[in-house]
């Protein structure tokens, strides 16, 4: 959050609205902005050792540092805590743990810290809160909310959770997490923060809501988070969840912490969507707790738009082409809040491959399902699928969560899915009422056994059906990652969930289960970059001679049939002017499409080649 005067004049669009509301203004209850040469010790304890002393050796997590007091530095406005290797106590590593258990304790508020976050392999920072007297039991009977945790593998991607439930090995957990669209967490300062009330807890970064949790979430267990709780901040190395440091991390590891706040109420927030389709129309953003005789400036990047007839805590936008920063900037009598969202649109995404199309050999295999698939003749083709063949699924009404699994053995590294690079894609014929949910769970089969949910379970990516009796194409978007320790090269699973949590009964007809990217473009684009290609004799009895008489270099080519499934591929560097011979002479005389992947990793199509 920036809270500064705005005084500088936008070049982007702007909209400027007044308006009066109850007037409150946030009380700055507690902070520590870190002046001086020395931590604070009427507000921050440091915490010594392993954990053995006080019966959970390795901090119940097996994690491997000693913290030490020393390990945490206050200078030039910053408060430092440093891991590193250095062998203290019986441990290879030291690092520092903070908190402020009876010197602030607090029911109920705003809660914040501006923080940059150290990485790599093994690195665990966190900044969270534990409840004072634990009334209810150990943990995590009493609770526990984690504000930020990051495992260092996943550098651009923080944690928000709370603990709650019975006592280990029974405990229960609820999070969500947030990704940057671009860099990583080491790379600047974000601000951190919760807002929490008697029956709910929202996870902010940089003002933007991006998670809450309320009592549904943790029941029928207790809501623990009625009580005083107090701060952590503190540097793990090693542990369960990030695993052990390797030969890639590097030590020192520095969390730098800019401020710790505390209010008695919620500040100016913004809530909407931080990833839209390209071109996406009809956006709404909201902002809350914005108090009394407000005026709010809103920017937006210059290929979108304000939809009118929005009040100034409220505005709908139509994005271009282009990624950009929604900004609005609050001024009360308080003071000035100025928050900005990165907002990603979509690129222009194309059909790389095919999973399973029904018609065609499947890149997966069947293993199990709950109801029955079987192949069938399209029920009612159109303009979205007049495939001859597509399966038909018939859910098993019996089973809460029915499942349809698949295996696949060649997914390789499925971070595009997250980003927002690549998409999965389904065809869907059913029955069931529209508003019908879809699930794709990415797994890894070895971790992902039985009962113990989440373990194992990568991510879920989620469709919601808009038609009934009629085939429309879904768009799968990323739901959560339920388990973090997942690889994103370790995925071997899918799993799709047909209307998961109920005992419908509905048949689900789908076909061409795609992935899309925005790495595939068009021919056109390919000429407009001075990439012109030779291909000759096309028709091919064949083989097959392509000639590059562009400036860029061609590195890899594939062919695919008109399903979109590789039928052959082929690594090879082409300089401008060379050429190489591809002998095909295997596969069927048929149509297929030629892609070509530049130096810059970008997949161009679509050539026709007839064998």
């Amino acid at each position: 959050m920036y809270r500064s005067i705005f005084t500088s004049a936008y070049l982007l669009l702007l909209l400027l609205f007044t308006f009066n509301l109850s007037a409150q203004c946030p009380t700055l209850v507690w902070e520590d902005n870190f002046d001086g040469t020395t931590l604070d010790n009427t507000k921050w304890t440091p915490q010594i050792g392993d954990g053995c002393d006080i019966g959970i050796c390795g901090w119940g997590n097996n994690e491997l540092q000693w913290y030490q007091a020393q390990n945490a530095t206050v200078e030039n406005g910053l408060l430092k805590i440093t891991a590193r290797r250095e062998n203290v106590g019986g441990k290879n590593y030291t690092s520092s743990r903070l908190r402020t258990i009876n010197k602030g304790d607090w029911k109920y508020g705003r809660f914040e810290a501006s923080i940059k976050l150290p990485t790599g392999q093994g690195i665990w920072p966190a900044f969270w809160m534990l409840p004072t007297d634990n009334v209810y039991g150990g943990w995590p009977q009493s609770g526990e909310i984690d504000i930020m945790e990051l495992i260092g593998r996943e550098p651009s991607t923080v944690h928000g959770t709370i603990h709650f439930g019975q006592a280990w090995p029974n405990n229960s957990a609820s999070g969500e997490e947030y990704m940057l669209h671009e860099g990583t967490f080491d790379d600047d300062f974000h601000e951190f923060a919760i807002e929490w009330e008697a029956n709910e807890i929202r996870w902010y970064i940089d003002d933007y809501l991006y998670a809450t949790k309320n009592r549904s979430d943790v029941s029928p267990q207790r809501w623990p988070f009625d009580q005083n709780f107090h701060f952590l901040l503190n540097v793990a190395v090693g542990g369960n969840w990030p695993g052990n440091p390797d030969g890639s991390t590097v030590f020192p590891q520095v969390m730098e912490v800019d401020y710790v706040r505390v209010y008695d109420m919620a500040t100016p927030t913004l809530k909407g969507e931080r990833a839209v389709a390209n071109r996406a129309e009809g956006v709404r953003y909201t902002l809350d707790n914005v108090p009394d005789g407000a005026t709010v400036l809103w920017t937006l990047p210059s290929d979108a738009s304000f939809v009118t007839n929005n009040d100034g805590t409220q505005v709908t936008v139509d994005w271009g082409d282009t990624s950009g920063k929604l900004t609005a900037v609050v001024e009360t009598a308080c003071e000035t809040t100025t928050i900005v969202l990165d907002v990603r649109v979509a690129p222009v995404k194309a059909k790389a491959f095919t999973f399973e199309n029904f018609d065609d050999e499947a890149r997966i295999t069947k293993i199990f399902s709950s109801g029955q698939l079987i192949e069938v003749d399209n029920p009612a083709g159109n303009s979205i699928n007049m495939s001859p063949k597509v399966g038909r699924y018939e859910r098993d009404g019996s089973a809460q969560f029915d499942i349809l699994v698949y295996e696949i053995e060649d997914l390789g590294n499925v971070s595009g899915y997250l980003s927002g690079d690549e998409d999965f894609v389904l065809d869907v014929y059913t029955d069931a009422p529209v508003g019908t949910q879809i699930l794709l769970q990415l797994e890894n089969s070895n971790l992902a056994q039985g009962d113990n949910y989440p373990r194992g379970r990568h991510s879920r990516f989620e469709a919601v059906t808009t038609t009934q009796n009629e085939w429309e194409r879904l768009t799968f978007k990323l739901l959560d990652r339920p388990d973090g320790n997942i690889s994103n090269t370790a995925v071997n699973q899918f799993v799709f969930l047909f209307a998961s949590n109920t005992f419908t009964n509905n048949t689900f007809h789908f076909d061409n289960f795609d992935s899309y990217s925005s790495n595939v473009v068009s021919t056109k684009e390919l000429q407009n970059a001075a990439a012109v290609l030779t291909i000759s004799p096309n028709p091919t009895n064949g083989r097959l001679t392509i000639q590059n008489k562009s400036t860029l270099e061609l590195v890899q080519f594939r062919l695919l049939d008109v399903s979109g499934r590789v039928v052959d591929s082929l690594k090879q560097r082409l300089m401008e002017g060379t050429s190489l011979d591809w002998d095909l002479s295997r596969l069927p005389s048929n149509s297929y499409i030629l892609q070509v992947m530049d130096e810059n990793n970008r997949w161009y199509n679509q050539f026709i080649i007839t064998r």
